[in-house]
């Protein structure tokens, strides 16, 4: 009798788009092995599940678990992570829109842009996404030439949420960074400025009139990340400009103060679920991974 073969895991796959005009980068994913390292974006994150679930948390004693049919957000400078939840993976929809445009646009149906820190399940919408981002990989040229687009999009999705709005409004503070102690935010300023050097954590501490300790202890209190992770993410970030403005992958490694091209390759699919090689060339069309 032949001995049965085990049957593989499907394979994770991404696929990327962003536009200058409006200023969007898309993710549609599927993953089921992948896991997310903890991380933070400059921008909102605003994600649909199409099938499956995910866990977003960036600490395994806090999960914010998202099921098949559920929107959500993820406020600027706000850490987490993700991993598929069960064998089924996960497929999902994530949209990053720069702040000032995403509260324009709530602010315009008239609800809060808080109003999806909390998952809400709304298949329509759902729907909505995949639509939209099925447009957008298979016809870039037309999103970005009509940035209309975009408004309508946000018209189908907000206009729907608004009767709820008032249930759901979150007017919390801002993100801790903004509210941090005048020395941690120095610190974080600093790694703005040295992002493509390593900079020790006695550096910092020294920068900061801190010890070591209650330095990582505010900082991370302050940014929910520790400050490696927080440089780290910096310059992630810097790779990712790089790459998207025509740098190839060991260029923007070396640029952005990693040892090696596949140093950064480790770190960057960690962060974006795409590889360096796969983003390189991006800008205002669509890329398969």
């Amino acid at each position: 009798m032949p001995a049965r073969r085990a049957l593989s895991a499907p394979a994770d796959s991404a696929h990327f788009v962003r536009f200058a005009q409006p200023e969007l980068e898309l993710l549609h994913a599927r993953f089921y092995t992948h896991r997310f390292a903890s991380h933070a974006h400059d921008s909102w994150a605003i994600g649909a599940v199409i099938r499956g679930a995910k866990d977003t948390s960036a600490h395994a004693g806090k999960p914010m678990q998202v099921a098949q049919g559920e929107l959500y957000a993820l406020a600027p400078h706000v850490a987490h992570a993700g991993r598929s939840l069960g064998a089924q993976g996960c497929e999902y929809v994530m949209i990053y829109v720069p702040d000032t445009q995403w509260r324009t646009q709530c602010a315009l149906h008239g609800v809060s842009p808080h109003l999806l820190d909390t998952p809400l399940r709304q298949r329509r919408l759902v729907a909505e996404f995949a639509h939209f981002a099925a447009r957008a990989l298979a016809q870039p040229q037309a999103i970005q030439a009509y940035a209309g687009e975009w408004t309508l999009f946000c018209e189908r999705v907000l206009g729907a949420l608004s009767p709820s709005a008032a249930r759901l409004t979150n007017l919390s503070a801002q993100p801790a960074a903004f509210a941090a102690d005048p020395r941690v935010r120095r610190i974080g300023d600093y790694l703005h400025t040295h992002a493509a050097r390593n900079v020790s954590l006695d550096e910092l501490a020294s920068e900061a009139s801190l010890s070591v300790s209650e330095l990582c202890r505010r900082f991370s209190a302050a940014y929910g990340l520790s400050p490696h992770r927080y440089q780290l993410v910096l310059r992630l970030r810097d790779a990712k400009r790089l790459l998207l403005g025509g740098a190839a992958p060991s260029e923007a490694a070396l640029a952005t103060g990693f040892a090696d091209q596949s140093h950064l390759g480790r770190h960057f699919k960690a962060m974006f679920g795409v590889t360096p090689g796969s983003l390189a060339g991006a800008r205002g069309s669509a890329r398969t991974f």
